[in-house]
C-alpha cells in the first residue's frame, strides 16, 4: 500500500490520514511477512493459524459496530476463510489460541481504523494468491483470495463508508490510533511471537 496525500482526488481526509499514520508499520510488516518469500505448505499453515488467532476476536468485536448491517455481513467471514485453509491442510484448529491483545473498538471511528487494516489486507492478498496458488496447491488459499473478483468493489464501498462516517478531526485521530494498534498487535502476535517453522518443514 503506497502512502497517499490529501491532494489526490477521490481520497477522503480520513483515508489519507490512515495511510499516513500506518505507512511505516505497513512497510515493516511487508518486510517481515513469510508470504513475500519462498514458502512451504507448513509455513503457510502456521502463518494462517497465527492470523486466525488475531482475526477471530477482532471480528467478534468489530462488525457489530458497523453502520451498515448488510455490508458487515459480507465482511465478517475472514476467520472462516482462514479456517478453510487450515482444514484443507489438516491443521488442528481447536488448539489455536486467540490473541489477547487483538484490538477491540470502543466507538465507530475506532472500528473504521481497525477495519482499514483488515480490509486493506484483502488487496495485497489477491496479489499474493496469484503468485502462490500454484506453489501451494492443493491448498485453496481461501484467505488470500479475499473477496475474489469483488475485492475492488468491497474496498470502494469501505472507502465510501469511511468518508461518510469519519469526518471530524477527533474521529480521524481515533481511527488512526486504532489502526496503529491493529497493525502493532498483528505484528507482535503473528510475526514477532510466531513459533519457529523448523519443526514443520
Amino acid at each position: 500500500m503506497t502512502s497517499q496525500t490529501n491532494e489526490r482526488p477521490g481520497i477522503s481526509p480520513a483515508l489519507a490520514a490512515l495511510r499516513a499514520a500506518t505507512h511505516a508499520l505497513h512497510a515493516d510488516l511487508d518486510s517481515r511477512s513469510p508470504l513475500t518469500g519462498p514458502l512451504t505448505h507448513a509455513a503457510y499453515l502456521e502463518h494462517a493459524a497465527r492470523v486466525l488467532g488475531w482475526m477471530r476476536p477482532l471480528e467478534q468485536a468489530l462488525w457489530p459496530l458497523w453502520p451498515d448491517a448488510g455490508d458487515a455481513a459480507l465482511r465478517c467471514g475472514k476467520s472462516l476463510w482462514l479456517q478453510a485453509d487450515l482444514q484443507a491442510g489438516a491443521h488442528a484448529i481447536q488448539r489455536l489460541a486467540d490473541c489477547p491483545v487483538a484490538p477491540h473498538p470502543q466507538c465507530l471511528a475506532e472500528a473504521f481504523g481497525i477495519a482499514y487494516v483488515a480490509e486493506g489486507a484483502t488487496l495485497g492478498g489477491r496479489v499474493l494468491y496469484k503468485r502462490l496458488k500454484a506453489t501451494l496447491a492443493p491448498l485453496p488459499l481461501r484467505w488470500l483470495q479475499g473477496y475474489g473478483e469483488h475485492t475492488g468493489e468491497r474496498w470502494g464501498t469501505f472507502q465510501r463508508l469511511l468518508a461518510e462516517h469519519v469526518t471530524t478531526a477527533e474521529d480521524i485521530a481515533l481511527a488512526q490510533g486504532a489502526a496503529v494498534r491493529a497493525f502493532t498487535s498483528f505484528r507482535d502476535w503473528v510475526l514477532v511471537a510466531a513459533p519457529s517453522h523448523a519443526d514443520h518443514a
